[in-house]
C-alpha cells in the first residue's frame, strides 16, 4: 500500500442525522489531508470495519450520546471506529514514542480528562483515507488507546478484533457483590409496613456516605440509624427529579408505579435490590439502562438488606447448561455462537434462532466439526418459518423443557417484544445478556418474583476497555480465536455507503470491511471473491476464510487506485 502522503483524500463525513447526510450525493467528499501539530500522528487507514453502531450513529446524528458536535452540518464528524492504521508522519512531541510504518488498532471508547471522546463519534474516525491521532488518544485516561499490531495479521482480520472484543467483554462484566462503600443509598418502603429491615453484615462493612429514606416507618429508620450513627440520614417525601443513587433498596413496595419509579433512580452501575415479598407479575423496567448504564436488579425474600448481594453474580455462560442465542446467526451473533460452541466450559445444549436461513446455514457450516467433536446438542430455528409467534415459541419451549428452561439467554436483537417473550423460559439462576443495545429509557417487562426467588439476572455491555482489547489481540496472536470466520464481505472506498446499507439490511452473514485506500473495489461477499479475480479465490483457506495471501493479492490487483 502506498506510503507517500497525498494532498487530498476521500472521506465520508456525517453532516446530520440520516443516511442521506453521510457524504454528499451518495459519494465521499474530497478534502485536504490534515496537517499535524507537535503532539499528533498522521495515520493511513488501512481497513475499517462497518458496524451496526455506525448505523445507529448515522440515524441519530447530533442526538447520539457520543457525538459532541452540536451542529453536524457546520461541524461534521467522520464516523468509523473499527480502524486499522499505519503511522505515516509523527509530530516532534511524539518522535521518541512512534515512528512511520508502525501498525495499530484503536480502542475507540476514549476518555480524556474524564470526558468521553470516542473515535469515530467525537474524534474524526476511519471513514477516510487518513486520520489524525492526537494526545487524547495517546495520553488518555487509560493511557495510550493505540495497540501495536503484528505484521503477520492482515488488516481486514485486524478490523475484526474490536467487534470481537465487544463480544468477549460482555462475558467479563463484573457486578458488585456488596453495597458501594461511600456511595449514595436510598431505602424505600410503604407506610404501615410492620417488617423490621436490618442492614446486615455487608452493608455494615461497606457503609455509604449518605442514606435517604422514603415511605419507610420510623421504627425501620431508627434501626438503620442505630447501625450508622455518624452517617447523614434524611427523609424524602418524594424522589427529587434527576436525583440518583448507587444502591437502592425497595422494601416490600406493592404500589407498582411507585416501585417502578424507584427502580429507575440509579446512577451508572447502580444496584437495585427488591427486599421481601412481591406479587408474581411482570413489572416495567428500564431494560436499555441494563446495557448502557450497567444497572443490576437483584432481590431477597428476607428482611436483611445485605441478603440480596452475591447471588448469581456471573457473566460467563453456564458450564454444561442450556443456552439460547436470540439472533445468534447475525454479524455479531455468530461471534457469540462461536464462543458458546468453542468454549471449554461452555453450554452442552444450544439453541440459535435467527430470521435468515443463509446466516443460519453459514453458522452451522462453520461450527459443525466442533459441535460434533464436543457432542453439543445444537438446534436452529427461523421464526419466519412458523405460522404464528405462538407456534415458534412452542418449539422453543420444547427445546427448553429438557433442561427445565435456559441457563443463559443472549439477546442479539434490540427488540423489547422479543425480550419480553423470552422471560418465561428462564430457569433458576438464569442469566440474560442483553448484548444488543436497546436505547436507555426503553421499558421491558421483567418478573419481580423471578428476580427475587429464582435469581434471574440481567446484564449488558456497551463497548470495551483497553485491557479487553489487549486480551483479544493476544488471543488472536496466539491462534486461540480466529476472527477470520466473521468476515463476510470486503470493498473499496466508493462502496463504503453501500456497505453501511448492507449492514443495516443484514445482507451478509458476517462483518463487512472497507479498504479506504482502494477507491473502486466493488463491495463483494467473500464467497464471491473469485468473481473479481480467479487468483483471489485460490488464496482463501480450505474453510473459505480470508488470509494474508488474499489481502496481498487484493492490494496488488488494485494497487493503481
Amino acid at each position: 500500500m502506498k506510503t507517500e502522503i497525498l494532498e487530498k483524500m476521500l472521506a465520508w463525513p456525517l453532516f446530520g442525522a440520516g443516511m442521506e447526510n453521510l457524504g454528499v450525493n451518495d459519494a465521499p467528499c474530497t478534502i485536504d489531508v490534515p496537517g499535524i501539530h507537535e503532539k499528533e500522528l498522521l495515520v493511513r487507514i488501512d481497513a475499517i470495519g462497518l458496524c451496526f453502531s455506525d448505523v445507529k450513529l448515522i440515524k441519530a446524528g447530533e442526538k447520539h450520546p457520543r457525538v459532541l458536535s452540536k451542529d453536524l452540518n457546520k461541524k461534521p464528524v467522520i464516523p468509523g471506529h473499527e480502524a486499522v492504521m499505519t503511522v505515516l508522519k509523527v509530530g516532534d512531541g511524539y518522535a521518541d514514542r512512534f515512528k512511520p510504518g508502525q501498525r495499530f488498532i484503536i480502542q475507540a471508547d476514549i476518555f480524556f480528562k474524564g470526558l468521553g471522546v470516542a473515535y469515530g463519534y467525537a474524534i474524526d474516525g476511519g471513514f477516510a483515507q487518513y486520520s489524525v491521532i492526537d494526545e487524547r488518544v495517546i495520553d488518555g485516561d487509560e493511557g495510550c488507546y493505540l495497540l501495536p499490531l503484528a505484521d503477520s495479521i492482515p488488516c481486514a482480520i485486524a478490523a475484526m478484533i474490536e467487534p470481537w472484543t465487544c463480544v468477549i467483554a460482555s462475558y467479563l462484566i463484573e457486578k458488585r457483590k456488596t453495597p458501594l462503600k461511600g456511595g449514595r443509598m436510598l431505602i424505600a418502603g410503604e407506610p404501615g409496613d410492620g417488617h423490621v429491615y436490618e442492614p446486615g453484615s455487608l452493608l455494615k462493612q461497606n457503609p455509604p456516605s449518605e442514606i435517604l429514606f422514603i415511605g419507610l416507618a420510623e421504627s425501620n429508620i431508627a434501626e438503620i440509624k442505630k447501625a450508622f450513627p455518624v452517617i447523614p440520614v434524611n427523609r424524602l417525601e418524594e424522589i427529587p427529579e434527576g436525583d440518583a443513587f448507587d444502591d437502592i433498596f425497595i422494601c416490600a413496595v406493592k404500589n407498582r408505579k411507585f416501585a417502578e419509579k424507584l427502580a429507575v433512580s440509579g446512577r451508572k452501575n447502580a444496584t437495585v435490590s427488591f427486599i421481601g415479598s412481591y406479587p408474581d407479575e411482570n413489572w416495567a423496567f428500564d431494560v436499555g439502562a441494563i446495557h448502557y448504564k450497567g444497572w443490576f436488579y437483584q432481590g431477597t425474600e428476607s428482611s436483611n438488606l445485605s441478603g440480596a448481594y452475591g447471588r448469581n453474580v456471573r457473566s460467563s455462560l453456564s458450564k454444561g447448561g442450556a443456552c439460547w442465542l436470540v439472533g445468534g446467526a447475525g454479524a455479531m451473533g455468530q461471534m457469540h455462537t462461536q464462543i458458546a460452541v468453542e468454549s471449554h466450559d461452555g453450554p452442552s445444549r444450544i439453541l440459535v434462532t435467527d430470521m435468515d436461513d443463509s446466516r443460519i446455514e453459514n453458522v452451522k457450516n462453520q461450527l459443525k466439526k466442533t459441535i460434533k467433536t464436543k457432542k453439543i446438542e445444537f438446534k436452529t430455528l427461523n421464526p419466519s418459518h412458523f405460522a404464528s409467534p405462538g407456534e415458534f415459541l412452542s418449539k422453543v419451549a420444547e427445546f427448553a423443557q429438557s433442561s427445565g428452561g435456559f441457563d443463559d439467554i443472549v439477546m442479539l436483537v434490540p427488540s423489547v417484544p422479543v425480550l419480553n417473550s423470552c422471560i418465561s423460559y428462564m430457569k433458576k439462576d438464569c442469566l440474560m445478556n442483553i448484548f444488543a443495545g436497546i436505547p436507555a429509557g426503553t421499558e421491558g417487562l421483567l418478573n419481580v418474583v423471578g428476580i427475587i426467588r429464582s435469581g434471574h439476572r440481567f446484564i449488558g455491555a456497551s463497548g470495551s476497555m483497553t485491557s479487553h482489547l489487549k486480551y483479544t489481540l493476544e488471543l488472536v496472536e496466539t491462534d486461540r480465536i480466529n476472527p477470520a470466520s466473521s468476515l463476510a464481505a470486503v470493498g473499496g472506498m466508493m462502496d463504503l455507503k453501500k456497505g453501511i446499507k448492507a449492514v443495516e439490511a443484514a445482507k451478509f452473514p458476517g462483518k463487512t470491511v472497507i479498504f479506504p485506500n482502494i477507491k473502486n473495489m466493488p463491495l463483494t461477499p467473500l464467497k464471491d471473491i473469485g468473481k473479481l479475480s480467479p487468483d483471489f479465490e485460490k488464496t482463501l483457506s480450505p474453510e473459505g476464510f480470508y488470509t494474508m495471501k488474499t489481502e496481498k493479492a487484493i492490494f496488488k490487483h488494485f494497487s493503481g487506485q
